[in-house]
């Protein structure tokens, strides 16, 4: 901060040890400058003319047109100039030349030393164009500036007339060349057109028949392959089959022999049956029995009296020595007849039991074995049954893949489905071909497409202007090469058609436009003589005078001062 202030004071110390040679300079310079502006430099009068220009044009475009641009659009180019183009006319030597002869001014007062002292300006958003001559003689500057107010607007006239003139001869020859090069873009395009049409419509028309070809042999072939297959599996299930019918166990004897052997197994739990009830019943008789014994004692004892004996009463009535014997008691035992008689019915029942139950197990074997045969029978006509429905299965598949092959003999359009079926969905090497099929009829629908596309294209060629068209221009290189070529032609046939009506309408324009007096600018404010002088500005030229003689005494005064410095610097070495 400190060497800041340090700095800042050296450099004022500089202009104040200089401030007289600053100062001097500077009210030295700016009393020549206004001795010269007062009474030296010689005054300036300025006469003012006013034109209003009718619809002009925004920009001036024709400072970037060509002649092309000029041709097509005459009325645009020649009778709307704009502001722009009006101002560099006023300007233009052979103009001002005119002024200059026409009116007899001094001979030092060229073209180009008037241009100068022309100043053309347009107010802000209006269509004024205001010219200013400035001269040293206001009755010469009145005078130009009058002149130019006259003769301008017939100038610019005569020049659009001019310009109109040559154009119509251009836009003629114009159109010359643009009919010749019609003609024959025309015909280039013609010929294109019917060689491009005839190439896609026998491209299609190829592509088509040999697609079509390819799918009607690979359909005859699959189709003949799938008949004679299913026509081979037809015959051998139809004939295994009816071998499996023919056979001597067949289900029918088999069934026969099972109805044989349920009958007997039925007889024989019927009379199992039989003797389970019997033997039943003998328990029964046998348990009444054992209960009956079971009361009864085997032995029983007897008390009787001689007069209850035939033997003893005899005996005692002949032996009178027995005839106190006749009150005689006496006691026996002896067998019980009872339990004697219902100890043989057990003993004939339980025989009758062990009879019975000798046959019930004869017979339950019998049954047994009957129905273990039974079983063998059923589990054997089972399996035959199992394998007639699959015998039969085979057969009615077979009957059915011969009647959809043979459909697909009569029809090809019913292989086109994968789920059609048949031996197409079970056979790999069928059903592949059968995809090669479809894909061969897709190819050929896509032929088809295309020669309808080429067919339409044939009867009507605006749809070759869709550049998305499809068909064989989208898939072929050549043909969508072709298309782009021909959509080149007919583009640059369109571009000279427009060409030709365009220059054909501006000829027409041009030449009306030939013979009309337009009058785009008109004089709006002539000038007046000017009193007072616009220049020099005495003033201002004092004013710019003394600040850039200050500017130039500071430089100064900071030269000198390092000067001086550089000379005590040696001076001290020295």
């Amino acid at each position: 901060m400190e060497d800041e202030e340090i700095e800042l004071r050296d450099y004022i110390n500089v202009l104040v040890r200089w401030k007289k040679l600053i100062i001097g300079l500077t009210v030295i310079a700016m009393l020549v400058t206004g001795l010269l502006s007062y009474f030296v430099l010689p005054k300036e009068y300025e006469a003012t003319t006013t034109f209003l220009v009718s619809n002009p044009q925004i920009s001036n475009t024709n400072q970037f047109s060509t002649l092309y641009d000029q041709a097509t659009n005459p009325i645009s180019f020649v009778s709307n100039p704009s502001i722009e183009t009006y101002s560099q006319l006023v300007k233009d030597p052979s103009f001002l030349s005119t002024i200059i002869s026409e009116n007899g001014f001094s001979k030092e007062l060229t073209p180009e030393i008037l241009s100068k002292k022309i100043n053309v300006t347009n107010p802000e958003n209006s269509n004024l164009i205001v010219v200013s001559v400035s001269l040293n003689d206001p009755e010469e500057a009145y005078k130009i500036a009058k002149m130019i107010g006259e003769k301008f607007p017939k100038y610019a006239q005569d020049l659009n007339k001019a310009d109109m003139s040559w154009l119509v001869t251009y836009i003629e020859n114009q159109l010359q060349e643009t009919s010749k090069d019609l003609e024959t873009k025309e015909k280039v395009y013609k010929d294109s057109l019917s060689t491009f049409v005839s190439d896609i419509l026998n491209t299609a028309k190829q592509e088509l028949q040999k697609k079509e070809t390819a799918y009607v042999i690979e359909a005859s072939k699959l189709a003949t392959d799938e008949l004679n297959l299913a026509l081979t599996n037809l015959i051998k299930a139809t004939s295994d089959y009816q071998s499996f019918l023919a056979t001597p166990d067949n289900i029918t004897v088999l069934t026969n022999e099972i109805n044989v052997r349920l009958s007997e197994f039925t007889n024989y739990q019927s009379k199992l049956s039989d003797l389970k009830i019997s033997i039943e019943t003998n328990h029964a008789k046998l348990a009444d029995l054992v209960s009956q014994i079971s009361k009864e004692s085997q032995f029983i004892t007897l008390t009787q009296s001689v007069a209850d004996s035939q033997f003893l009463t005899q005996l005692v009535q002949d032996n009178p020595n027995f005839k106190e014997l006749v009150h005689l008691q006496m006691e026996s035992t002896q067998l019980n007849p009872l339990y004697e008689q219902l100890k043989s019915n057990i003993a004939s029942l339980k025989a009758t039991l062990a009879e019975i139950t000798s046959e019930q197990r004869e017979v339950q074997n019998m049954s047994t074995q009957t129905l273990n045969e039974i079983y063998s029978l059923q589990k054997k006509l089972s399996e035959k049954q199992v394998t007639l429905e699959k015998l039969q299965k085979n057969l009615d598949l077979a009957r059915d893949d011969y009647s959809n092959a043979f459909s697909h003999y009569g029809d090809y359009s019913t292989m086109l489905s994968l789920n059609t079926g048949g031996l197409l969905a079970r056979i790999p090497t069928l059903k592949s071909r059968q995809e090669q099929l479809i894909s061969l009829k897709r190819e050929l629908d896509e032929a088809q497409a295309n020669y309808n596309i080429a067919f339409s294209i044939y009867k009507d060629n605006s749809a070759l202007g869709n550049i998305d068209i499809g068909g064989l221009i989208a898939l072929n290189p050549t043909l969508k090469e072709d298309q782009l070529k021909y959509l080149s032609l007919k583009r640059e046939l369109s571009l000279a058609q427009q060409k030709y009506d365009l220059l054909k309408t501006s000829y027409s324009q041009a030449k009306i436009l030939g013979t009309m007096n337009i009058e785009n600018i008109k004089l709006a404010l002539g000038p007046i003589v000017p009193e007072k002088p616009v220049g020099p500005h005495k003033l201002l030229n004092v004013a710019i005078a003394g600040i850039a003689t200050l500017f130039f005494s500071i430089l100064l005064a900071f030269f000198l001062e390092y000067m001086q410095g550089s000379n005590g610097k040696k001076e001290e070495k020295a």
